[in-house]
Protein backbone atom coordinates (compact mmCIF):
# COMPACT_ATOMS: atom_id res chain seq x y z
CA UNK A 1 0.00 0.00 0.00
CA UNK A 2 2.54 2.36 0.89
CA UNK A 3 4.91 1.76 -2.84
CA UNK A 4 0.56 2.67 -4.39
CA UNK A 5 1.12 5.86 -2.30
CA UNK A 6 4.10 6.87 -3.41
CA UNK A 7 3.55 6.11 -7.09
CA UNK A 8 -0.04 7.72 -6.82
CA UNK A 9 1.63 10.68 -5.48
CA UNK A 10 4.44 11.06 -7.91
CA UNK A 11 2.11 10.57 -10.52
CA UNK A 12 0.11 13.44 -9.25
CA UNK A 13 3.03 15.68 -8.67
CA UNK A 14 4.01 14.77 -12.43
CA UNK A 15 0.81 16.09 -13.47
CA UNK A 16 1.29 19.17 -11.63
CA UNK A 17 4.94 20.07 -12.83
CA UNK A 18 3.39 19.39 -16.32
CA UNK A 19 0.75 22.29 -15.75
CA UNK A 20 3.72 24.26 -14.73
CA UNK A 21 6.03 24.09 -17.39
CA UNK A 22 2.74 24.72 -19.63
CA UNK A 23 1.79 27.79 -17.52
CA UNK A 24 5.51 29.16 -17.88
CA UNK A 25 7.06 28.19 -21.51
CA UNK A 26 9.07 25.18 -19.45
CA UNK A 27 9.96 22.09 -20.47
CA UNK A 28 8.37 19.78 -18.30
CA UNK A 29 10.66 17.09 -19.16
CA UNK A 30 13.52 19.11 -16.98
CA UNK A 31 10.85 19.30 -14.21
CA UNK A 32 10.55 15.74 -13.98
CA UNK A 33 14.22 15.57 -13.34
CA UNK A 34 14.04 18.23 -10.80
CA UNK A 35 11.09 16.31 -9.25
CA UNK A 36 13.20 13.03 -9.16
CA UNK A 37 16.36 14.98 -7.57
CA UNK A 38 14.07 16.18 -5.10
CA UNK A 39 11.96 12.83 -4.24
CA UNK A 40 15.66 11.64 -3.63
CA UNK A 41 16.38 13.57 -0.71
CA UNK A 42 13.45 13.75 1.21
CA UNK A 43 13.58 11.61 4.78
CA UNK A 44 11.43 9.16 5.23
CA UNK A 45 10.72 7.99 2.11
CA UNK A 46 11.41 4.48 0.93
CA UNK A 47 14.58 3.95 -0.78
CA UNK A 48 12.64 2.08 -3.21
CA UNK A 49 9.29 0.89 -4.78
CA UNK A 50 8.41 -2.55 -4.89
CA UNK A 51 6.73 -3.11 -8.47
CA UNK A 52 6.86 -6.38 -10.62
CA UNK A 53 9.34 -5.33 -13.36
CA UNK A 54 7.02 -7.20 -15.54
CA UNK A 55 4.54 -5.07 -15.32
CA UNK A 56 6.36 -1.63 -15.89
CA UNK A 57 6.84 -1.51 -19.78
CA UNK A 58 2.79 -2.40 -20.45
CA UNK A 59 1.32 -0.24 -17.96
CA UNK A 60 4.03 3.37 -18.71
CA UNK A 61 5.51 2.67 -22.21
CA UNK A 62 2.29 1.91 -24.26
CA UNK A 63 0.21 5.19 -23.26
CA UNK A 64 3.79 7.68 -24.25
CA UNK A 65 3.89 5.58 -27.59
CA UNK A 66 0.36 5.53 -28.56
CA UNK A 67 -0.10 9.51 -28.92
CA UNK A 68 3.28 9.91 -30.67
CA UNK A 69 2.36 6.74 -32.88
CA UNK A 70 -1.55 8.77 -33.86
CA UNK A 71 0.83 11.83 -34.78
CA UNK A 72 3.09 9.90 -36.67
CA UNK A 73 3.23 10.77 -40.58
CA UNK A 74 3.61 7.36 -42.15
CA UNK A 75 4.03 8.92 -45.61
CA UNK A 76 6.95 11.02 -43.87
CA UNK A 77 8.51 7.61 -42.76
CA UNK A 78 8.26 5.58 -45.82
CA UNK A 79 10.57 8.72 -47.68
CA UNK A 80 12.79 8.91 -44.28
CA UNK A 81 13.11 5.40 -43.01
CA UNK A 82 16.86 4.49 -43.63
CA UNK A 83 17.58 7.55 -41.51
CA UNK A 84 15.15 6.92 -38.89
CA UNK A 85 16.42 3.36 -38.69
CA UNK A 86 19.86 5.27 -37.80
CA UNK A 87 19.20 7.18 -35.91
CA UNK A 88 16.99 4.43 -33.97
CA UNK A 89 19.76 1.63 -34.17
CA UNK A 90 23.38 2.92 -34.94
CA UNK A 91 23.05 6.41 -32.62
CA UNK A 92 21.45 4.33 -29.67
CA UNK A 93 24.30 1.65 -29.63
CA UNK A 94 26.51 4.65 -30.34
CA UNK A 95 25.47 6.34 -27.11
CA UNK A 96 24.79 3.08 -25.08
CA UNK A 97 29.14 2.91 -26.04
CA UNK A 98 30.02 5.92 -24.97
CA UNK A 99 27.93 5.75 -21.70
CA UNK A 100 29.38 2.17 -21.04
CA UNK A 101 32.98 2.85 -21.47
CA UNK A 102 32.36 6.20 -19.26
CA UNK A 103 30.89 4.36 -16.45
CA UNK A 104 34.00 1.35 -16.92
CA UNK A 105 36.48 4.15 -16.64
CA UNK A 106 35.16 5.92 -13.77
CA UNK A 107 33.24 3.46 -11.36
CA UNK A 108 35.36 1.93 -9.99
CA UNK A 109 34.05 -2.01 -9.61
CA UNK A 110 32.00 -2.31 -12.44
CA UNK A 111 31.95 -4.77 -14.69
CA UNK A 112 31.82 -3.90 -18.55
CA UNK A 113 28.32 -6.01 -18.99
CA UNK A 114 26.67 -3.98 -16.27
CA UNK A 115 28.49 -0.74 -17.73
CA UNK A 116 26.60 -1.68 -21.23
CA UNK A 117 23.31 -2.29 -19.30
CA UNK A 118 23.67 1.08 -17.72
CA UNK A 119 24.11 2.95 -21.28
CA UNK A 120 21.21 0.60 -22.59
CA UNK A 121 19.31 2.45 -19.93
CA UNK A 122 19.61 5.45 -20.78
CA UNK A 123 20.44 5.54 -24.31
CA UNK A 124 16.75 5.87 -26.00
CA UNK A 125 15.43 9.29 -26.23
CA UNK A 126 11.93 9.48 -25.30
CA UNK A 127 9.69 10.95 -28.11
CA UNK A 128 7.28 12.66 -25.62
CA UNK A 129 10.23 14.15 -23.88
CA UNK A 130 11.27 15.20 -27.28
CA UNK A 131 8.41 16.99 -28.90
CA UNK A 132 7.72 18.92 -25.24
CA UNK A 133 11.53 20.17 -25.66
CA UNK A 134 11.01 20.32 -29.51
CA UNK A 135 7.85 22.95 -28.95
CA UNK A 136 9.71 25.86 -26.96
CA UNK A 137 13.04 25.59 -28.81
CA UNK A 138 11.30 25.86 -32.28
CA UNK A 139 12.69 22.63 -34.18
CA UNK A 140 11.66 22.63 -37.58
CA UNK A 141 8.41 20.44 -38.03
CA UNK A 142 10.15 18.08 -40.66
CA UNK A 143 13.16 17.29 -37.91
CA UNK A 144 10.90 17.06 -35.26
CA UNK A 145 8.48 14.30 -37.09
CA UNK A 146 11.86 12.00 -37.89
CA UNK A 147 12.72 12.45 -33.96
CA UNK A 148 9.33 11.02 -33.14
CA UNK A 149 9.18 8.62 -35.21
CA UNK A 150 12.38 7.41 -34.43
CA UNK A 151 11.45 7.66 -30.49
CA UNK A 152 8.84 5.21 -31.88
CA UNK A 153 11.76 2.21 -31.98
CA UNK A 154 14.62 2.98 -30.29
CA UNK A 155 13.63 1.46 -27.39
CA UNK A 156 13.79 -2.25 -28.94
CA UNK A 157 17.48 -1.35 -29.57
CA UNK A 158 17.98 -0.41 -26.25
CA UNK A 159 15.59 -3.60 -24.25
CA UNK A 160 17.49 -5.93 -26.74
CA UNK A 161 21.11 -5.07 -25.17
CA UNK A 162 19.94 -4.22 -21.41
CA UNK A 163 18.26 -7.70 -20.91
CA UNK A 164 21.30 -8.91 -22.92
CA UNK A 165 23.84 -7.53 -20.77
CA UNK A 166 21.90 -8.11 -17.81
CA UNK A 167 21.69 -11.90 -18.31
CA UNK A 168 25.51 -11.59 -19.05
CA UNK A 169 25.92 -9.73 -15.66
CA UNK A 170 24.33 -12.29 -14.04
CA UNK A 171 25.12 -15.83 -15.28
CA UNK A 172 28.89 -13.97 -15.45
CA UNK A 173 29.46 -14.75 -19.31
CA UNK A 174 30.38 -12.07 -22.06
CA UNK A 175 27.97 -10.75 -24.34
CA UNK A 176 28.17 -11.92 -27.98
CA UNK A 177 27.34 -9.68 -31.22
CA UNK A 178 25.53 -12.20 -33.27
CA UNK A 179 23.45 -13.11 -30.42
CA UNK A 180 22.39 -9.63 -29.86
CA UNK A 181 21.35 -8.85 -33.68
CA UNK A 182 19.10 -12.29 -33.48
CA UNK A 183 17.44 -11.14 -30.98
CA UNK A 184 16.82 -7.96 -32.08
CA UNK A 185 16.24 -9.06 -35.31
CA UNK A 186 13.43 -12.25 -34.02
CA UNK A 187 11.92 -9.13 -31.30
CA UNK A 188 11.50 -6.74 -34.32
CA UNK A 189 9.69 -9.24 -36.81
CA UNK A 190 7.31 -10.68 -33.92
CA UNK A 191 6.50 -6.97 -33.03
CA UNK A 192 5.68 -6.37 -36.41
CA UNK A 193 3.71 -9.60 -37.11
CA UNK A 194 1.57 -8.98 -33.81
CA UNK A 195 0.80 -5.24 -34.99
CA UNK A 196 -0.68 -6.51 -38.02
CA UNK A 197 -2.10 -9.13 -36.10
CA UNK A 198 -3.96 -6.59 -34.00
CA UNK A 199 -4.19 -3.77 -36.34
CA UNK A 200 -6.27 -6.12 -38.66
CA UNK A 201 -8.59 -7.51 -35.88
CA UNK A 202 -12.27 -6.54 -35.59
CA UNK A 203 -11.50 -5.16 -32.39
CA UNK A 204 -8.83 -2.86 -33.50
Amino acid sequence: MEAMVLVVGLMLGAVVLVGIGDRLRLPWPALMVLLGAAVAVIPGLPDGVDLDPELILPLFLPPLLYATAQRTSWAMFRARWRTIVLLAVALVVATIAAVAGAAWLLVPGIGLTAAVALGAMVAPPDPVAVEAVAGRVRIPRRLLSVLQAEGLFNDATALVVFQAAVLATVERHTLVGGELILSFVAGALGAIVLGIVVACSPAG
